[in-house]
């Protein structure tokens, strides 16, 4: 069972409705990323990074690929 999966499930068993799980997914996932994103790269993020971040997994970039950007 991967991540999203686990998520869907959670949120139906504390009774949420498929609307509101259909609409608060996409956005659980783009957290849990962006957490994924900090602990790759091993720091506190600044604001800006943050920012970036978040438009990053908006446009639908991968975690690696975020990583890289930062790194660079």
């Amino acid at each position: 069972m991967d991540v999203e999966e686990v998520m869907r499930a959670a949120l139906r068993e504390a009774g949420y409705g498929p609307d509101v799980v259909g609409s608060a997914l996409p956005r659980i996932m783009r957290i849990l990323q962006a957490e994924d994103v900090r602990l790759e790269v091993g720091r506190a993020l600044s604001r800006k990074e943050r920012e970036y971040v978040r438009l990053q997994l908006e446009i639908g970039l991968s975690v690696p690929e975020i990583v890289a950007s930062l790194k660079r």
